[in-house]
């Protein structure tokens, strides 16, 4: 497995751990009956965003490590 295919794989990886932080926070921003009483919701809406700005952050860095290694590939 060469690293081109290790970074598209990580990448997908993440994308999925993005498609559920999203979910979760469509759930908590739309459902008010999704949020248990004892829950702080702006603490808990504070990790669900810090998660998403994290995996994001990493997305970009993965392409940026694709697009560096397809360069060198050439």
């Amino acid at each position: 497995m060469d690293k081109g295919s290790i970074y598209t794989a990580y990448k997908a990886s993440l994308e999925g751990q993005r498609a559920q932080v999203t979910l979760d926070l469509e759930v908590l921003t739309s459902n008010a009956t999704s949020i248990p009483e004892h829950t702080n919701f702006t603490e808990y809406l504070d990790q669900l965003v810090g998660k998403l700005v994290e995996i994001n952050d990493k997305i970009q860095l993965v392409d940026f490590l694709i697009t560096q290694e397809k360069k060198d590939g050439v």
